[in-house]
């Protein structure tokens, strides 16, 4: 038995070999992984939420009412913005791949000292206290260095690896020596007071938007769904109150996944979620939900049986 627990710890103690070229899609996978564990990317994150739900909202308030109304436009920049935040990753992705290309194949060593990077031009050894913090995805580990920015980023793409039973010790050695950035995470989110407050803040925010997305949808097909008030054709607004109805859900859903870790609040914060889903989502959907089979039509109306007629011009 001890001869086989020497092999065991010999075959543990082998150095981990890779050879591989960086590709672009390495390097967006890198970026991308790194912003979902650095306080900047989340922040980015939240901002391009935060624009998506904005724009939505906005363009809903543009095509609501009678007649044609030209698309503000701001809402065009906050739709550039977009684009552009979502490209970022990519945009980086192709700068540094220029350079890394430049130096050919890579091979990288790992072992329990660090790891050794040679190319065709260069060569280092880094120590495990340059990156202290690791990340897996499917076809990498990505490794990061200790400052909050994570500048310093070591890419091994899984596929240069000979033996695909290496990504076991691979993921051995890592964690013995580093720590899983989804777990530094946690750490650092340690809920303190301000933090608390501002996360109630942002619930309360997220509630008070879903209610408010919820009365849009109901109130966006008033005119059609009281023909008395209201007689002859309307303008068919089901479709905006059904896109509303779900950016409401959405936001109820993100009020949720803010205090998703804190036990007291998410309590609290699911049981509000379902009663301002229950009654303003409810209601919404109990006036729309007979309209939507007019969904592609330009006007609507309400029969004396209460069906609705659909008109296009």
């Amino acid at each position: 038995m001890a001869e086989g627990r020497e092999a065991t710890d010999a075959v543990a103690e082998r150095p981990v070999e890779l050879a591989y070229r960086p590709t672009v899609d390495d390097i967006a996978a890198a970026i991308r992984t790194r912003a979902k564990s650095t306080g900047a990317g989340l922040f980015r994150r939240r901002l391009l939420i935060y624009t998506l739900v904005v724009t939505a909202v906005g363009v809903l308030l543009s095509t609501l009412g009678d007649g044609h109304r030209d698309t503000p436009w701001h809402l065009y920049l906050a739709l550039a913005f977009i684009a552009f935040m979502t490209a970022v990753p990519r945009l980086q992705a192709r700068q540094v791949h220029r350079l890394s290309e430049r130096q050919g194949d890579f091979r990288a060593v790992v072992d329990e000292t660090g790891i050794r990077l040679t190319t065709a031009h260069s060569s280092a050894t880094l120590d495990w206290h340059l990156y202290p913090r690791y990340a897996e995805t499917p076809e990498l580990f990505v490794l990061l260095s200790a400052d909050k920015s994570a500048v310093g980023v070591v890419v091994l793409p899984k596929r240069g690896l000979s033996n695909p039973e290496d990504a076991g010790r691979l993921r051995a050695i890592l964690e013995r020596h580093l720590v899983r950035a989804d777990a530094a995470a946690a750490q650092d989110a340690t809920p303190s007071r301000g933090r608390a407050v501002g996360r109630g803040a942002g619930v309360v925010g997220l509630l008070l938007l879903g209610l408010i997305l919820f009365f849009f949808a109901y109130a966006a097909v008033q005119k059609a769904a009281d023909p008395d008030a209201f007689p002859g054709l309307q303008h068919n607004n089901a479709p905006v109150s059904a896109i509303s109805l779900i950016l409401g859900v959405l936001a109820l859903v993100g009020a949720w996944r803010i205090v998703r870790r804190m036990k007291v609040m998410r309590i609290v914060t699911a049981v509000l979620a379902a009663a301002v889903l229950l009654v303003g989502g409810g209601a919404a959907l109990y006036r729309i939900g007979p309209m939507l089979h007019c969904w592609g039509s330009d006007r609507i109306t309400q029969g004396p049986d209460g069906d609705y007629a659909c008109y296009d011009f």
